[in-house]
């Protein structure tokens, strides 16, 4: 009896996550993203996509211009496991087409290696529901503003993706999809930008991302796939940490362009180096790694705020974190 309490005990007191992507798809601050009120991104720039964060199945997401104040939050109820793509649409201010996060399901994976796992979402304000042809087939019908088309298992090839008017022949828009090094991957392709754009407003285009977080503008992109598959990133970055505050650790993720030597070092606020955590030739690619708030003697360290600084080659970029105890 004492057992069975035991592990009921143990299966309700561990904690249900879910696994989220969020994309920025609401023009155009740059923003901050909050869970459960503690930021845990900061600096989202328009058309960027997260990888997945693993988040409660009960959590509050809330949206903040960068260093400012939360503009709005969405409440969300998640199944224990599963994986979800969370996109930040519709302009803020706007009556008819209100800020607001859409959710829907997300694969990470076809369903085999000779396939390609698709979903499609229109992002689009100001254009009307579409239908969108693949090599001239007919891949979409009637797909309006906020919607998410259910996720199609397509032959992993080299795609012309035509964008007409719901019913319509002619063609307002043509994207490039090279996919035939993809077999077995997942991504979404979601409309973006203005059909009528003024002069500061970004243009309409397709916009694909994976799980991993990789971006490719169809329009201007052909996708660049290295010699084992993989999509490789156009521009070294470092993305903020992961959770952040975090306790007992958190992960850095860095994007890498080319081959180079990576160091990614950890300081206090006065300087002194904390924790060496990468210092070797790294290939190309989208990369992590996890801290777990230990010094290089493998003891604990302190709560505070941390400096952490990945330089690749000749290139560099910091950012802070925050531990708590």
């Amino acid at each position: 009896m004492n057992r069975l309490i035991v592990t009921l005990c143990s299966t309700f007191l561990v904690a249900q996550t879910a696994n989220v992507q969020i994309v920025h798809n609401s023009p155009y601050p740059t923003v901050d993203i909050y869970v459960d009120d503690v930021v845990a991104l900061e600096d989202v720039e328009y058309r960027a996509s997260t990888g997945l964060l693993e988040l409660p199945v009960n959590t509050t997401v809330g949206i903040a211009p960068a260093d400012g104040d939360v503009i709005a939050s969405f409440d969300f109820a998640l199944a224990d496991g599963e994986d979800y793509i969370v996109v930040a649409s519709g302009i803020v201010g706007d009556t008819d087409h209100p800020f607001e996060l859409l959710a829907s399901g997300l694969e990470t994976e076809a369903e085999d290696d000779g396939m390609f796992a698709l979903q499609v979402m229109h992002g689009v304000t100001d254009a009307p529901a579409v239908d969108i042809y693949a090599n001239g087939i007919l891949l979409v019908d009637s797909l309006a503003y906020g919607d998410f088309a259910g996720y199609l298992q397509v032959p992993a090839d080299d795609y012309t993706l035509d964008i007409t008017a719901h019913g319509e022949e002619d063609v307002v828009i043509s994207f490039s999809a090279p996919l035939s090094g993809f077999g077995g991957g997942a991504a979404v392709v979601y409309a973006s930008g203005f059909l009528a754009p003024t002069d500061q407003d970004s243009a309409f285009t397709l916009i694909l991302t994976t799980p991993l977080g990789d971006v490719i503008d169809l329009s201007t992109t052909t996708l660049a796939v290295s010699e084992n598959g993989i999509i490789n990133p156009s521009k070294f970055s470092l993305h903020q940490n992961y959770p952040n505050p975090f306790n007992p650790s958190t992960q850095i993720s860095y994007n890498l362009p080319e081959d180079a030597m990576v160091n990614i070092n950890i300081y206090d606020l006065i300087g002194h180096s904390v924790k060496t955590l990468v210092s070797s030739n790294q290939i190309a690619g989208y990369r992590s790694v996890r801290w777990d708030a230990t010094n290089d003697e493998g003891q604990a360290v302190s709560a505070g705020m941390y400096i952490y600084i990945v330089q690749a080659g000749e290139q560099s970029q910091t950012k802070k974190m925050i531990l708590l105890k």
